[in-house]
């Protein structure tokens, strides 16, 4: 065998042997990736099952202790009339600051935009549109005529709700509502229904083609007032 034979032969060798070592890096750098991940995923799935754990206990503790709290308050009412009295009176003024659901005989107002109403030129002080003015004057009118509760699409109205205008939006505390609005009322559905009385506002928002409809209902469902109520200026007097 010549010198060049043995050159090709020692050639083939080495490209070969490295051919064999490149395999087999590969093949060790596959298994401890693979091996990696897979210890990844063990770590993940075990910690999220301790956080589930935890969750579970944590969510048992708080529904003993809600029992136990509710046992604790029938038994103090069962030999404290005052007691009773003072979670009544409690329920009543949360009720009258808007503070729970409520639900009674009233009537639903739906107030809606004239169809036909278009803003031209950044007009939107047409009088077809509904103006948060309007929106107003039907709150004042429902009080005037007894309404216990009032809502304006599914927001409380309570002693320090803003309704302000936005551009062509209209906010109630502080939330944007649009057209058509829907006005919920609690009290004597008869007298509330005095809202559709000749000369009240609502036949002055008519006549710009803006449509009302008033319903009267055996039960009108209002929500609770869904934001903190914080008293800056107020304090009780000692």
């Amino acid at each position: 065998m010549n010198k060049k034979q043995i050159a090709i032969t020692l050639g083939l060798m080495c490209v070969l042997l490295t051919s064999g070592i490149i395999v087999q890096i590969n093949t060790i750098k596959k298994n401890s990736i693979s091996n990696n991940i897979k210890t990844s995923n063990n770590d993940l799935r075990d910690e999220v099952l301790k956080w589930k754990e935890r969750y579970e206990r944590t969510y048992m503790e708080l529904q003993e202790s809600e029992n136990k709290l509710e046992q604790v308050r029938q038994e103090a009412s069962k030999d404290n009339n005052s007691f009773v009295e003072m979670e009544q009176e409690l329920k009543s003024m949360n009720s009258l600051l808007g503070l729970t659901d409520l639900t009674g005989e009233g009537i639903i107002i739906t107030v809606a935009d004239n169809e036909n109403a278009s803003i031209k030129d950044g007009d939107l002080l047409k009088d077809e549109l509904v103006h948060n003015l309007d929106i107003i004057e039907l709150v004042n009118e429902l009080k005037n005529t007894g309404a216990e509760a009032i809502s304006i699409n599914g927001q409380r109205v309570i002693s320090t709700t803003a309704i302000d205008c936005v551009g062509a939006v209209i906010t109630v505390n502080g939330v944007k509502i649009n057209s058509p609005f829907t006005i919920s009322a609690i009290g004597n559905k008869e007298r509330l229904n005095g809202i559709t009385r000749p000369g009240a506002y609502i036949e002055f928002m008519e006549e710009y083609g803006i449509t009302v409809e008033v319903k009267k209902s055996s039960e009108v469902t209002i929500p609770k007032y869904n934001k903190v109520m914080n008293a800056k200026y107020m304090s009780i007097k000692k």
